[in-house]
């Protein structure tokens, strides 16, 4: 007949603690991904919510975008500058006030859409013999005039009116008549509106 043993009672209480020691001594499972990582968010440092710990390494948030470089003198030596009123029945109509700063470029209304953005410029060779790319009325006899040719490309991106390049032609006789041509993302034209004559800074 098989005896059948009986633990001592002093065993019988211990074993709870024991059970309890090797709990405690056991290792947390990682987590599943990255997402399930506590953060510690602040408004004060301006950077991505970081987990806590030696070695983690700091994003920054991204900050207000620069402006774009322009070529030199840009900003000062410039006749392109200014702000501008439209006289043709378009160019009132969709450009109205052009204002060239700087680092900015603004136009529109709210009727047709305004645009005010950065930008990069390309200075283009002189319009000889009084012409220039895709010019909206080329002289009609021969012409000793001669414009100054610039094209912004609005940064980062086309304007929701789907503005993606200005042309500003300037002729460098003294008139002060600015001439306006836009384009699409794809170089073509969206619209030629003739001259801008110059209006007083504003506050004057």
């Amino acid at each position: 007949m098989t005896k059948l043993s009986i633990a001592p009672p002093v065993l019988i209480r211990l074993l709870p603690l024991a059970l309890a020691l090797s709990s405690a001594g056991s290792v947390a499972p990682a987590l599943a991904n990255s997402s399930e990582i506590p953060c510690n968010l602040s408004r004060h440092d301006h950077t991505i919510p970081l987990e806590k710990g030696p070695g983690t390494p700091q994003v920054p948030w991204p900050s207000a975008q620069e402006a774009i470089p322009k070529p030199k003198g840009w900003a000062n030596d410039n006749f392109f500058l200014g702000r501008w009123q439209g006289q043709s029945t378009a160019g009132r109509a969709v450009i109205d006030v052009l204002t060239v700063e700087p680092n900015r470029i603004r136009w529109g209304n709210k009727a047709n859409g305004i645009c005010d953005s950065d930008y990069s410029v390309e200075n283009l060779p002189w319009g000889r013999n009084g012409r220039y790319p895709d010019q909206l009325v080329p002289p009609s006899q021969p012409t000793d005039l001669v414009f100054g040719v610039a094209r912004l490309t609005l940064r980062p991106g086309p304007c929701s009116t789907g503005d993606a390049v200005i042309q500003l032609a300037m002729p460098l006789d003294g008139s002060s008549a600015l001439e306006v041509v836009t384009y699409d993302a794809k170089g073509q034209v969206i619209g030629k509106f003739g001259a801008f004559e110059r209006l007083p800074a504003a506050g004057r």
